[in-house]
């Protein structure tokens, strides 16, 4: 190995700049991340009917994944169906459990590109005829745009929570994360490095923040999870 090779470091395409500093557009490869995880998550989706598994699903999301060059999450795909809707959380793998006539489906992807960024995304489908829990959903995920939409670079993650935490009571939903918060920050190669997205933390929100409620209305779970980037001066979806 030459000098020249080994004193050259391999390091993510992006780093998180606390601060109003931070740069207003999302780097390049923070978007790419995010684009291959909602692809991801979009063809676990695609391949649950009746009797598809989690496990299934846990192989279309790896299959997509390979081909877009990633080798590496960043913590399991979460895949969840019936009553596994209820919970995702990097200790419950998906399992042998099938679908059924009536189910939801919920998958969260979280890949490591080659360049190091990182993304996370959760979407969720209803399989079969099921009008309550495609309401649900449709409402989740109305509730979580318009939110996304007033995002304001700097603000406080509980005044985030706050509004967010309203709005879904108000929508007759029940908070369902086990950690009572609706979504952390997000760095290449740390999550979490400023905490979540709950009623105890005012940190600033600068830089990259996953927002995913994930909460139930009666016997129906479902989630949904963007990426925001807190720029200088404004905010971006991902």
């Amino acid at each position: 190995m030459s000098v020249a090779a080994s004193s050259r470091r391999v390091v993510p395409a992006w780093t998180y700049r606390p601060g109003p500093d931070v740069a207003n557009a999302p780097p390049a490869g923070l978007a790419r991340a995010q684009a291959i995880a909602k692809e991801a998550a979009a063809a676990g989706l695609a391949a649950a009917r009746p009797g598809t598994t989690e496990q299934a699903v846990d192989l279309a999301v790896s299959a997509c994944l390979l081909e877009q060059g990633v080798e590496n999450v960043w913590t399991i795909t979460n895949v969840g169906l019936g009553e596994n809707t209820r919970t995702c959380f990097p200790t419950n793998p998906p399992t042998d459990l099938a679908a059924r006539d009536r189910d939801v489906l919920m998958v969260d992807v979280h890949p490591i590109t080659a360049d190091g960024s990182w993304g996370d995304c959760t979407r969720c489908k209803v399989i079969g005829d099921w009008p309550e829990a495609t309401q649900a959903l449709r409402d989740l995920e109305t509730l979580h745009y318009e939110i996304l939409a007033k995002c304001r670079p700097g603000m406080a993650a509980n005044e985030l929570f706050g509004m967010t935490h309203e709005r879904l009571m108000a929508e007759g939903y029940i908070l369902l994360d086990q950690l009572a918060n609706i979504g952390h920050s997000l760095t290449a190669g740390a999550a979490y490095l400023h905490q979540f997205i709950d009623a105890g933390n005012t940190t600033p929100m600068w830089g990259a923040w996953a927002i995913e409620p994930f909460a139930a209305r009666g016997d129906i779970a479902v989630k949904v999870e963007d990426l925001v980037w807190f720029g200088r001066e404004n905010c971006v979806t991902l």
